[in-house]
């Protein structure tokens, strides 16, 4: 296919870190089709890596807890004001405020966008009224977006269904996908400790607390042949946060082991035996399991949209119930009484699906296919 090059886009998103280490690649194969590329995010140590990559960056405050109604104006302006100067031919946005906010001020100042939804929990979850005014601000906000981009099934049937995202312009992404040569195939080997691994931010919805309480229980039952790895930053300034303090007392069972964050999370994943992600809320479809399957790691996880889409029940790993201690408990024990060999195999089982379905190739050429649309 021929692309429409020497054009300007825009990335639109509300951290640095997210754009460099989920959509990097993306921006690379951008450059080489010539395009010249714009990371618009607030600014941390990821944003001089951004531009390292060969892409121009622009600083945005976003606080994407916030629900402010006044901040949010103000959001909308100041997008509109940076997206004036940089005069993106075509934006990309992702997460819920640039997906709206950056929608609106694009198409104020005639500029095409490219949407992605990766996980709609606050539309289904928060309270009657503020879910009723955000989806209906969400439904205005993508009359005029040239595609939608869904990381997961439920999203896409549950918001084309209700008319909140023509279906005309909803298109279904393998979540951002993996880059499978960047996390190869690394077969687990037999040890006597099962090394659980969770990839998450310190947050309650991603079932952290269960999973700790899950593998408690586990130890009551006289298993003492495993332990429990947490990876990912403290959810510093979310109200959803895990304090310090109770990860501490976490970490004070000895089979808990809280690591912080690394830029290495792939020789983090090669130790490990299984990957955990209990979360109980609706997320895309987490770059940490993608990022397991593709090394060749068993999964346990919920059966909730974004998740799922991940395990071949009793295939390549197991589904639980989401919020439940007993059927993740239940599952962790199903797993420490698995024969190498079969857990071997589940490691295969879960590479196969990464090369299969979650390819992230796939999505950028998606995501080609589309700006080449939006331009023509």
């Amino acid at each position: 296919m021929q692309y429409v090059s020497m054009k300007k886009i825009a990335i639109l998103l509300n951290t640095s870190w997210y754009i460099y280490n989920f959509r990097r690649n993306l921006i690379k194969e951008l450059i080489k089709n010539g395009f010249q590329v714009t990371a618009i995010a607030p600014f941390d140590e990821y944003s001089s890596k951004l531009e390292e990559l060969g892409c121009d960056f622009h600083p945005l405050g976003i606080d994407s807890k916030s629900k402010n109604p006044f901040y949010d104006i103000s959001l909308l302006f100041r997008m509109r004001k940076v997206l004036a100067k940089t005069r993106p031919d075509v934006l990309l946005n992702f997460t819920i405020k640039p997906n709206v906010y950056g929608s609106l001020a694009a198409r104020s100042l005639g500029i095409k966008c490219i949407n992605n939804v990766a996980g709609m929990g606050t539309l289904f979850t928060d309270g009657l009224i503020s879910r009723t005014v955000l989806k209906g601000l969400f439904k205005i906000s993508q009359l005029k977006v040239k595609t939608v981009f869904f990381q997961n099934p439920d999203d896409f049937e549950e918001l084309t269904k209700r008319n909140i995202v023509k279906k005309e312009i909803a298109h279904l992404l393998p979540g951002s996908g993996v880059n499978l040569s960047e996390f190869p195939f690394t077969p687990i080997y037999e040890s006597k400790q099962v090394n659980f691994l969770l990839i998450a931010r310190m947050i309650y919805p991603k079932g952290i607390k269960e999973l700790v309480l899950a593998a408690e229980r586990l130890r009551e039952k006289g298993y003492h042949n495993f332990q429990v790895q947490l990876l990912g930053e403290m959810g510093v300034n979310n109200p959803l946060a895990i304090p310090a303090s109770e990860m501490e007392q976490f970490c004070e069972k000895g089979y808990i082991n809280y690591l912080g964050k690394t830029d290495d999370v792939k020789t983090v994943i090669q130790q490990a035996d299984a990957v955990i992600l209990p979360s109980y809320y609706r997320e895309g479809t987490p770059k940490s399991l993608l990022e397991a399957l593709a090394i060749g790691r068993p999964i346990i996880t919920t059966n909730m949209p974004g998740c799922k889409e991940t395990v071949i029940d009793e295939v390549n790993g197991f589904i639980c119930d989401p919020k439940s201690i007993d059927d993740l408990a239940s599952k962790m024990e199903r797993f420490l009484n698995l024969d190498f060999s079969k857990k071997l195999e589940m490691g295969k089982q879960s590479r196969k699906l990464a090369e299969t379905k979650f390819d992230e190739q796939i999505v950028i050429d998606e995501y080609l296919k589309a700006i080449n649309r939006a331009l023509a």
